[in-house]
């Protein structure tokens, strides 16, 4: 490729433009610009926007995962498809909602159309940044859309074969701060207790996912969403922590309920950054009951989490065949 270049005397058109801009990428998997402006700096290289009109998304890395008090203050864009303001939901009930109207062509609000050789640029570069930075919320939502089509369209499948997943891709409800709000007045034992305890303990919202951008089919881009919404829940359900180690065997969970090849790259580039004490840990403590607990819980896609936040915790893992996380074996001292 190099040699050929270098004969023709220049790149062809559509080398230039496609596969040139992964200059931004690389500064993005280095660490510069910050992590603030990584995003609009990954958008603006992959969808042919300025960096200014990228900067300007609403849905930029500073409405991520920031402490809770502070990014529920924040505003949001209107992801409903009537016209009518979000606040006007009663508690827990949500009105149907989809992923806004697209413009300019666009299939819906957020979306970035992405040529293939784009989406390959996004998704090397985002692994390489995730694998670097696995704290970097966008880029593992970056990574998850540009390699997990296929695994989106078998969820599809599944729910769309399940009654409560065709209710979920009919209404597509959205888990936000004020759709689970009322979690915190829940009594102790119920499975929104245990949520408001989790989320409110590590100063989480449901506010702060990233949205997402790289899915061209606005259901596959819905299912997308859905799954990254309810991803608290799961640690909640799989009492799995949200350190290194509890993060890593969520994802071997997820991984054998979803297939996303995300979960997969995850599962064996993560590793790599834990101790050899806590990697021998995963591998054989972790991953058996990840295996088991995947393969024997109920789909996970097909659950409207949100409509039982009332209910007793310990009575919906039993209904879902939910195994929770076993405690780490201790040492035996010689």
């Amino acid at each position: 490729m190099v040699g050929s270049l270098s004969r023709a005397g220049k790149a062809p058109l559509w080398l230039t433009k496609d596969v040139l801009k992964t200059s931004e990428i690389a500064r993005l998997i280095n660490g510069t610009p910050r992590s603030a402006d990584a995003q609009s700096f990954l958008v603006a290289s992959c969808s042919g926007r300025t960096f200014a009109e990228a900067h300007e998304d609403p849905w930029d890395p500073r409405h991520l995962r920031r402490v809770h008090s502070s990014a529920s203050s924040q505003a949001r864009p209107d992801f409903s498809d009537a016209h009518g303001p979000e606040e006007s939901a009663e508690p827990g009930a949500r009105p149907a909602a989809g992923l806004g109207q697209g413009r300019d062509g666009l299939s819906y609000a957020t979306h970035m159309p992405l040529t293939p050789l784009q989406t390959a640029a996004v998704a090397v570069g985002s692994a390489f940044g995730a694998l670097r930075h696995p704290d970097r919320a966008d880029l593992v939502a970056a990574l998850g859309e540009t390699t997990g089509l296929l695994a989106f369209r078998r969820m599809r499948e599944r729910m769309q074969r399940d009654p409560e997943g065709r209710s979920i891709l009919a209404d597509r409800p959205r888990i936000t701060a004020a759709s689970v709000a009322h979690a915190w007045d829940l009594p102790p034992g119920t499975f929104g207790a245990a949520y408001a305890q989790f989320m409110g303990s590590r100063n989480f919202s449901a506010d702060e996912r990233p949205p997402v951008r790289f899915v061209d089919d606005p259901e596959l881009a819905y299912v997308a969403v859905r799954s990254r919404e309810v991803h608290d829940f799961w640690h909640v359900l799989f009492d799995c922590p949200t350190t290194v180690t509890g993060e890593l065997a969520l994802k071997m969970v997820e991984f054998v309920q979803t297939g996303m090849p995300m979960c997969a790259l995850s599962v064996l580039g993560g590793p790599f950054r834990l101790p050899p004490q806590k990697r021998q840990l995963l591998l054989t403590h972790c991953a058996p009951w990840a295996l088991k607990a995947g393969t024997r819980a109920a789909d996970l896609m097909c659950l409207r989490y949100e409509n039982h936040l009332e209910e007793d915790l310990e009575q919906l893992r039993r209904r879902w065949k939910i195994l929770p996380s076993n405690p780490a074996p201790s040492r035996k001292k010689p």
